[in-house]
């Protein structure tokens, strides 16, 4: 029976629930394109590039279902508010409050069935275009085969609705506190109180951000970076859950300032912001996820490929580096190059991983990272990694140095012993040598390859790079001698300082690439959002727009005090994601270069900032002009 009424309710209000099947049609095409590309990731032959699809699609997935909750989320709320009445009238003819959010939850069933089938067809033509896209990009190889079964498609409807139905319990929730009594006349007047449930959890959640962001400030700069998104979604979170007293303070600071600015207007616009304080929160919550969520997925990888760039450009000594082409040089390599003709000196590394064991009695891990493992050479000659404490020229077989980042999470100085336990889990005791500061896109460590080169997990020791310098006044005869050798192994790829930066330069921009795919699919989610959000609280408010214009208001006047009303949403929203972004890019900076002030480009954020605000000003006017083309009978009788 509630089932039925679910779907008459859906029928007879098509416009109130537009805005929940636009968003669950978008977040049904997503997540199922991600469940075909895990499944074929899944069901891939090693070497196919199964492994990186999974990387890749994991946290795609992710921040696509936590853009869809948000968005389902705040259109059933809306939709919910707008029919204040209906629920009204269930509870006055003895309807429970276990029957009202039991229909609500119906809804929300109905809507995902409805979007299901168009969803998971968009998702697969979706799927088989990342794929090419992917390909195209060189992330993964073009054997790729896009296998799937049935079952990825059923689990993806699956999880849209398990999040839909937990994005619609507030909303049910809040529809069955509803008095029987008090129902006809909360019909009419707005509920004023906030719930204390709501408030305590966002401020519960508002604390766990800021407390996460006090920890990431002191963990370093690769942990920043990769839980900068996460922040986000945390304070945001915060956000949506207090969305109600951020829309009476926006209404009651900036309503205000309309009343001084705008006398006539402004008091109704201020008066209107602060009857309806939880449709302003609603309006501007997912704008102002668009403004934190495209700030932090921009500038968040320029400012670590800015600060690895810098460090990469002050670390470079060396005048050719010697790579391969394939999985890595052979470690005869090093002698050979060593030996080219105007050579000088000539260190080889290795890339591996070191963890610092904080309990020796029970071998407790502690903080680790990206070692390097070098050959016997005058390291410093090659590389400039700007050495702090101690020495790095020639590191012993029993000797470390440690960046600074991780040598103060290991509460270790030079001179310490400590205990590392190496890629195939042995540990060993070695002493620091060295403190350095250049670790950006180099690695945390630098140990001797003698010790290294017994405790490597299941493979040869081949060799990452080989750096080169040449000796004074011979530059020209190494690069003769090195373009002579790699004419007789055509796989190693001899570089000068120009090319390296070259090369670097072409992996930031593959690596931007697919940051600026993933912006982008949020971006049109969340402006879909914004748009649905807007229409649903303009659309809503024809009947105060008829009895505004049959009181003596012309169309000019209701279009200008909603213009106004506008603009405090876009300026609330921008105000509170410039917020949000500005504390997770202001933590990330610190954790990564040391200072508080991150480096921001200028157009990037007049561009994020100046975009939503017109999506949000557009949207606003267009629907307003809509809704005032009806007769204020009309309008009036639509109303009821």
């Amino acid at each position: 029976m509630l089932f039925l009424l679910a779907w008459w309710s859906i029928r007879a209000r098509k416009v109130s629930f537009a805005g929940s099947f636009v968003a669950m049609l978008c977040a049904q095409t997503l997540i199922t394109a991600c469940a075909v590309l895990l499944d074929a990731g899944r069901r891939a032959a090693p070497g196919q590039g199964g492994a990186d699809v999974v990387s890749f699609v994991v946290p795609f997935g992710f921040i696509c279902l936590f853009v869809m909750a948000f968005a389902v989320s705040g259109a059933f709320a809306l939709s919910v508010q707008q029919r204040t009445r209906e629920v009204a009238l269930l509870r006055a003819v003895a309807a429970t409050p276990g029957q009202v959010r039991r229909l609500v939850a119906y809804e929300a069933l109905v809507v995902t069935a409805v979007a299901a089938v168009p969803g998971c067809g968009l998702g697969l033509l979706l799927a088989v275009g990342l794929r090419a896209w992917l390909v195209g990009q060189g992330l993964i190889p073009g054997a790729f085969p896009l296998d799937f079964g049935p079952v990825s498609i059923l689990i993806a409807v699956l999880i849209c609705w398990v999040t839909a139905e937990f994005s619609v319990w507030s909303s049910g929730r809040r529809a069955s506190r509803v008095r029987a009594v008090q129902a006809l006349g909360e019909a009419s007047v707005p509920r004023r109180r906030v719930g204390v449930a709501r408030t305590c959890l966002g401020f519960a959640v508002l604390a766990g951000g800021v407390w996460g962001l006090a920890a990431i400030k002191s963990s370093g700069g690769s942990d920043a970076a990769s839980t900068a998104g996460v922040m986000v979604m945390v304070l945001m979170t915060a956000v949506g859950l207090l969305g109600p007293w951020v829309g009476k303070l926006a209404g009651a600071v900036l309503g205000l300032l309309c009343q001084v600015l705008f006398p006539v207007v402004g008091l109704l616009v201020k008066t209107n912001l602060t009857m309806g304080y939880r449709r302003l929160g609603a309006a501007a919550t997912p704008l102002a996820l668009t403004v934190a969520f495209a700030a932090v997925a921009l500038f968040v990888p320029q400012m670590k490929w800015h600060e690895l760039s810098q460090q990469d450009r002050q670390r470079m000594v060396a005048d050719r580096i010697v790579q391969s082409a394939g999985d890595g040089l052979p470690a005869s390599a090093a002698s050979t190059i060593h030996g080219a003709a105007g050579g000088g000196a000539a260190v080889a590394t290795t890339g591996t991983y070191v963890t610092v064991v904080d309990d020796s009695e029970s071998g407790q891990p502690g903080p680790g990272g990206i070692a390097q493992a070098v050959s016997d050479g005058p390291l410093d000659e090659v590389l400039d990694l700007g050495v702090v404490q101690g020495r790095i020229g020639r590191l012993g077989a029993r000797d470390v140095a440690l960046s600074e980042d991780l040598a103060r999470r290991a509460h270790v100085r030079v001179g310490d012993e400590v205990r590392l336990a190496l890629e195939d889990d042995q540990v060993e005791k070695v002493r620091v040598a060295a403190v350095y500061r250049r670790s950006r896109g180099f690695g945390d460590a630098v140990l001797s390859q003698r010790l290294a080169a017994g405790h490597l997990y299941d493979r040869p020791l081949l060799l990452d790079a080989v750096y080169v310098r040449a000796q004074p006044g011979r530059e020209q005869q190494l690069a003769d001698s090195l373009a002579t050798l790699h004419r007789a192994e055509p796989s190693w790829q001899v570089l000068d300082r120009a090319a390296y930066r070259a090369e670097a330069l072409r992996r930031q921009d593959a690596s931007m690439t697919a940051t600026y795919l993933l912006l982008v699919v949020v971006t049109v989610f969340t402006s879909i959002s914004v748009v649905n959000t807007l229409v649903m609280t303009t659309m809503e408010r024809s009947g105060e727009f008829a009895l505004l214009r049959l009181v003596g208001a012309t169309r000019r006047q209701v279009a200008r005090m909603m213009r106004l009303e506008n603009a405090v949403i876009v300026l609330a929203a921008l105000l509170v994601g410039s917020l949000v972004a500005g504390a997770v890019l202001s933590v990330f900076s610190q954790a990564l270069t040391g200072s508080s002030r991150p480096r921001l480009d200028g157009a990037t954020l007049a561009l994020i900032l100046g975009g939503a605000g017109i999506l949000a000003l557009a949207t606003g006017v267009s629907t307003t002009r809509i809704a005032l083309r009806q007769r204020p009978s009309a309008a009036l009788r639509g109303a009821e």
